[in-house]
């Protein structure tokens, strides 16, 4: 009798952990699970940007910064447009037409593999009160057919310079340098899947 109850219990217990297992690979993937690290600092407080129909956004700052008076942001974010498809070519001409109808003139860079399906694109920008300045710079690459297009951004703020001295060009340049290094190294597997499976349920509860 007591191997009998401890056969069952086995089983049941089995059962149990199988169903938990079931529905964790069920559950889409958080937010909170795929934490950013920007220049060694977990950047761990989370927003869920709304805006454009088509582009799902998430932002992340450190902890201890809020999301309007943040000193550098991580941004995940996926554009399924008619107009863009799966070029991130057309994705990065958006973010720079955006930019230059701001900062008229403003000088960007911008770098691709030879398939261009991965660009790197940068810039420095600044909101029309000159508060701050904010380097940027962008990963843009595309999913799956008919998934659109990925973003990873980065971007400091820094304070506003009337005129740009070396050293301050100095620190743009390091910055640039720090930043697209990560972004070339970054792992973008779980950015994806992330945006992937939001979008998923965001989707199904509709």
């Amino acid at each position: 009798m007591k191997t009998y109850s401890l056969k069952v219990f086995k089983v049941f217990a089995a059962l149990v952990m199988m169903v938990a297992v079931a529905q964790a690979f069920a559950e889409p993937l958080k937010p909170a699970r795929v934490i950013p690290v920007l220049n060694g600092v977990p950047h761990s407080k989370i927003a869920h940007r709304t805006g454009e129909e088509g582009v799902i956004t998430y932002q992340y700052v450190r902890p201890e910064q809020g999301f309007e008076n943040w000193q550098s942001t991580v941004v995940y974010s996926n554009y399924q447009l008619d107009d863009i498809g799966d070029d991130p070519q057309k994705v990065a001409t958006r973010l720079v037409n955006a930019l230059q109808q701001i900062n008229i003139g403003a000088k960007y860079k911008l770098v691709g593999d030879k398939e261009g399906k991965v660009l790197l694109l940068d810039f420095l920008s600044w909101p029309p009160n000159r508060a701050y300045m904010e380097f940027s710079a962008y990963r843009i690459q595309g999913g799956e057919k008919g998934e659109g297009v990925y973003t990873l951004q980065f971007s400091a703020r820094m304070p506003f310079y009337t005129e740009m001295s070396e050293e301050v060009a100095q620190q743009v340049k390091a910055l640039r340098s720090s930043f697209l290094q990560q972004l070339s190294k970054y792992d973008m597997k779980k950015v994806i899947q992330l945006l992937r499976e939001q979008r998923a349920a965001q989707e199904q509860s509709e």
